[in-house]
């Protein structure tokens, strides 16, 4: 009989430590999901900063590209325009060369004719005037002709001298045109290749923040879903009656004009289609304190999906209430609140468009129109 009572008591301890094991390791869980969730937010937050910041240093390698690129392009034009002045300038040669050639010719020319008939000297005119002053008239004629022979010949040399001259200014200027273009052509290239680095990092980090996101949105669809077992593992277990009566009013700062939606079909604000909405909407400015409606017991404090920083709380005869989107919580989960004792301050975490509580009334697990209830 002894051992009997023993081994009975021994099974009852044994599931009695099984059932509580496993209420720790699911409070735990939840627990350990919303630190990676805090984790995960920190990593993608970082992530999307790695992300604008290379999007940021693209934009300004290709806006240094394109500056390369118009220096590029100019300096071809000065190519091309330096080049077109080379040909003219080879043609003005090419004349000016055969001018002097010309010249040179008929020069050599009369030369050869007065070396082969005999070289004019003094006594030649002097004997073929028939007065001194014929000779002088003669002689002058002879020094002016061959004089002009000389003035000609010399400026066709020096028209040539120039041109040539400037035909190499344009090439020295030609090469250093060539060089300065190599030098930008090599520029663009290092920045394309700075840019390809960029733009390989950035497709890198964005496909690590896709996949953060998708991590993310998956603990987020967990602790919604544990927290939901939670509520209504809570609403479930409740054995008291309700005898709250009508609610308090969950934003004292603002009153009932300050309702911005009420309970019932709307368009969503963010998601832009039409659905039940489960509560009132209060605006009220961040920070401002956010009451129990009744008393009750907390059943869920933290995170809630959608609902952001939210807060539960049992009051019996199946009756819970909601309070969603709060920038902080000032109650935990077990803890027993008063009829307007401050359980949370509002803010828009969570699906939200601007500071605001959600405050839900749901009667044996269906949201119900809150309105109802309020005093």
């Amino acid at each position: 009989m002894k051992n009997r009572r023993t081994i009975i008591l021994t099974t009852v301890l044994t599931a009695l430590l099984i059932c509580m094991n496993t209420s720790f390791v699911s409070a735990a869980s939840l627990s350990e999901i919303r630190e990676q969730i805090k984790d995960k937010e920190a990593e993608l937050k970082e992530g999307q900063s790695k992300e604008s910041s290379l999007s940021t240093q693209m934009l300004e390698l290709e806006e240094k590209i394109q500056t390369m690129q118009g220096s590029i392009d100019q300096l071809d034009s000065a190519i091309a325009e330096g080049e077109d002045q080379l040909k003219t300038l080879e043609a003005e040669l090419k004349k000016a060369e055969e001018k002097v050639e010309v010249q040179n010719d008929n020069l050599g020319s009369r030369l050869r004719n007065m070396y082969k008939n005999g070289s004019v000297g003094f006594l030649d005119v002097l004997l073929d005037s028939s007065s001194f002053s014929e000779f002088l008239t003669n002689l002058d004629m002879v020094e002016r002709v061959y004089s002009s022979d000389k003035d000609v010949l010399s400026e066709l040399e020096a028209a040539y001298d120039e041109i040539d001259t400037k035909k190499k200014e344009v090439e020295t200027l030609q090469a250093e045109l060539s060089e300065s273009k190599s030098v930008a052509e090599e520029s663009k290239s290092e920045l394309e290749s700075s840019k390809a680095t960029v733009e390989k990092q950035k497709a890198e980090i964005s496909a690590s923040n896709s996949e953060t996101q998708e991590m993310l949105d998956s603990l987020k669809a967990d602790a919604a879903a544990m927290s939901q077992n939670a509520v209504e593992k809570g609403s479930s277990s409740s054995t008291s009656s309700y005898t709250g009566g009508a609610m308090a009013w969950p934003v004292p700062s603002v009153g009932t004009s300050n309702i911005t939606s009420i309970f019932g079909w709307r368009t969503h604000p963010i998601f832009g289609v039409g659905r039940g909405h489960t509560g009132v909407d209060i605006g009220a400015s961040y920070g401002s304190s956010v009451v129990a409606a009744n008393p009750g017991k907390v059943i869920y404090a933290g995170w809630y999906g959608g609902y952001g920083n939210c807060v539960q709380i049992d009051h019996g005869g199946g009756v819970v209430t909601l309070y969603g989107h709060n920038s902080s919580l000032n109650v935990r989960v077990g803890q027993q609140v008063s009829r307007g004792q401050t359980i949370a301050f509002i803010g828009s975490t969570g699906y939200s468009t601007g500071p605001h509580c959600h405050f839900e009334v749901i009667l044996n697990g269906t949201q119900v129109d809150p309105l109802d209830y309020i005093l």
